[in-house]
């Protein structure tokens, strides 16, 4: 009788402390970080939209890479407002990004870097820079009609 009695009290004490134990850790357990996978080679850019003014470049940070254009504008928006008016969106973007989005022309001849053509005068370029850090999203060149010719249809001098 006195066995069952100590088997029976034993295991009352067992099952108290086990279910106590996990009723603490349960209590006090941190919340399992699961890390989403990553493309290494891809900046994701996320909203910034509430940071106050002070936190963004000003103006003149994100048009002095501009000098070989004449500035017609430069306007801070939300990536979602530029992407709405182009039809450009990039994935890695958040669309309450703050951009600066500054346009302007250049007088004269253009090449466009690894392209084909040239705008013989007035290129129109538009360039998204991200107001918080200065990196560029990219540039848009528009040539005038008739202003813009095929570098492969020009004759090579040799």
């Amino acid at each position: 009788m006195a066995n069952i009695f100590t088997i029976t009290l034993l295991s009352a004490f067992v099952f108290a402390s086990t279910t106590n134990l996990l009723l603490v850790q349960t209590a006090t357990a941190q919340p399992v970080q699961i890390k989403k996978p990553t493309n290494s080679g891809v900046q994701i850019y996320p909203a910034n939209n509430k940071l106050s003014a002070s936190r963004l470049i000003s103006i003149e940070s994100a048009i002095k890479n501009s000098s070989n254009m004449r500035i017609t504008e430069a306007k801070l928006t939300t990536y979602s407002d530029f992407a709405a008016q182009t039809g450009l969106y990039k994935s890695s973007i958040s669309n309450d990004r703050m951009v600066w989005i500054v346009t302007g022309f250049v007088v004269g001849e253009l090449r466009m870097s690894r392209g084909r053509s040239v705008c013989t005068d007035n290129a129109k370029i538009v360039r998204v820079i991200d107001a918080e850090t200065g990196d560029a999203f990219g540039n848009s060149i528009y040539c005038p009609p008739n202003n813009e010719i095929n570098v492969m249809q020009i004759p090579q001098t040799h």
